[in-house]
């Protein structure tokens, strides 16, 4: 093999190692922007879950409470305390 031939094929093996390392760059860049939105979309619904649980959180301790339970059999069962008179109000049709 000749000097020249020998440095054709070295400048290929060059060339083809650039466009494969290249081409792998480029394809691990838009696999990590994939990933980073991702990310950032799953910690957007986190913060939103967590917002909701915290609601919730404080709807449960609500709920718990004697005079939520007192004010919903009032209001539902229509029930009165001892020496309490209970009124129900008909509309006419």
């Amino acid at each position: 093999m000749s000097a020249t031939a020998g440095k054709r094929w070295l400048a290929l093996f060059v060339a083809a190692c650039v466009l494969y390392f290249g081409f792998e760059l480029g394809r691990s860049y838009f696999r990590g922007q994939t990933f980073w939105r991702r990310y950032a979309a799953l910690e957007s619904r986190y913060a939103e879950l967590l917002k909701q649980n915290q609601d919730l959180q404080i709807r449960l301790t609500e709920a718990r409470s004697d005079a939520f339970i007192e004010l919903n059999a009032r209001d539902k069962l229509g029930l009165a305390r001892p020496g309490e008179t209970a009124y129900k109000i008909v509309e006419e049709d």
